[in-house]
């Protein structure tokens, strides 16, 4: 039971809220329409079965506020539900995540080709495997430097 009042369980279902109902942590009396549309899409059997399913108070409270989501997202689009709303974030992620991995490409090159271009001296390098590194030609006509790890990198001038 809540402060001074039942909670928004006990009041929908017009009984009197008792000091240890279990839903009453998650549904105060100031959460009613929350819990009328958790109501309409699990029921309470449902909702309360859920909720006890969690090992932790914390995975409850975050289980009370996923499915009070769901069912916010239910009254908005009955037939998709949230579906609509994951799917639509995927599919942002996915972009975001291909502009991310296109800007760190292209972040690389120009620093491993300012870095390479500047650095390097005429004529063969050492790794510090020992392995000797040289200069090799490039099908577009490039020259490249090789012998790292079977990669090759850009040098500048020709």
């Amino acid at each position: 039971m809540t402060g001074g009042g039942a909670c928004a369980v006990c009041k929908h279902q017009r009984r009197k809220c008792e000091p240890n109902c279990e839903l009453a942590a998650y549904f105060p009396a100031n959460r009613m329409d929350d819990f009328r549309a958790l109501h309409l899409v699990f029921g309470v059997a449902n909702l309360t079965k859920l909720i006890k399913a969690n090992a932790t108070e914390a995975a409850r409270r975050r289980a009370a506020e996923t499915l009070t989501w769901e069912a916010r997202w239910r009254e908005r689009d009955p037939s998709e539900g949230c579906y609509r709303e994951i799917a639509g974030l995927r599919r942002e992620n996915a972009v975001l995540r291909a502009e991310n991995a296109a800007l760190r490409r292209q972040a690389f090159s120009a620093f491993a080709g300012a870095r390479v271009s500047n650095l390097l001296p005429a004529g063969n390098l050492v790794y510090n495997n020992g392995n000797v590194a040289g200069r090799g030609a490039n099908p577009n006509g490039a020259t490249m430097l090789t012998g790292h790890n079977d990669r090759s990198l850009p040098l500048s001038g020709g």
